[in-house]
């Protein structure tokens, strides 16, 4: 049984968590000399990324992460190939917005959630939790003083976790 639920919150947890695979958004940028480029963006937990391609299929990037950040591009790309592209991420976050700014809302964590709920399914209803843990494998059994306040405890300890995990 409790390889079944663990089963179970494993699914659940790859359901809800999700990957960024694409691009969170990407937009057309007319620069100065003319040129139309597209610009992608992606936000990450901790930082963010822009990519330029230009219309000969060079690209140039540029990526922060925390406190660092990094650019680059296409082994023939030029200088002013990427002082164009600099030029476009100007635009784009003139267009949207500054990346350094996040725009979402951030839900937390799912595991906090199901560690909350855990957590209260133990201290409210520790007959219960305790019924999930071992009681199902025992016949005609109580649960101890003892157990039902294991219980109590440890729901009230995961909940507290599951609150600062939400954070």
């Amino acid at each position: 049984m409790r390889l079944t639920i663990q089963v179970i919150v494993m699914i659940f947890l790859c359901l809800i968590t999700t990957i960024n695979v694409l691009a969170d958004s990407s937009e057309e940028v007319e620069l100065s000399n003319g040129e139309i480029v597209k610009v992608y963006f992606e936000e990450y937990s901790n930082g963010y990324r822009y990519e330029v391609e230009f219309e000969n299929g060079q690209t140039y990037f540029y990526e922060q992460t925390g406190n660092t950040g990094s650019g680059g591009g296409s082994e023939e790309l030029t200088n002013k190939e990427m002082d164009l592209a600099e030029e476009a991420i100007d635009k784009y976050e003139k267009l949207n917005g500054d990346a350094t700014t996040s725009k979402n809302i951030s839900t937390g964590d799912p595991f906090g959630i199901v560690m909350i709920l855990f957590g209260l399914l133990g201290a409210i209803f520790p007959h219960a939790a305790w019924y999930l843990e071992i009681g199902w494998k025992l016949r005609d059994a109580e649960p101890s003083e003892l157990a039902l306040i294991v219980n109590r405890v440890g729901g009230i300890l995961a909940s507290i976790v599951g609150l600062f995990v939400l954070l």
